[in-house]
């Protein structure tokens, strides 16, 4: 295992990804907040999913799946803090 540098290209995103997750899963269980917990586990488990995409698909998968998780948490996070507001 430790003699597979090509390892190192997939696993340093994915654990990046992984920890990323679980800090907003931890954020959004302390604070309550439902959409960052969501969002924590969402990345999280799209990251434990990618280590299983062949070759250069790893970092696609990884890219449309976690850019589109941001993509809808911003939007519903703007809802959520114009709901606050009102």
């Amino acid at each position: 295992m430790f003699e597979k540098p090509e390892l190192q290209t997939v696993l340093w995103p994915a654990g990046s990804t992984i920890v990323v997750g679980l800090i907003y899963l931890a954020e959004g269980a302390v604070r309550g907040n439902e959409l960052h917990y969501n969002l924590g586990t969402w990345l999280a488990l799209v990251a434990a999913a990618t280590l299983f995409v062949p070759g250069a698909g790893f970092f696609g998968v990884l890219a449309v799946l976690g850019g589109t998780a941001y993509l809808l948490a911003a939007f519903l996070e703007s809802r959520r803090l114009n709901a606050l507001a009102a």
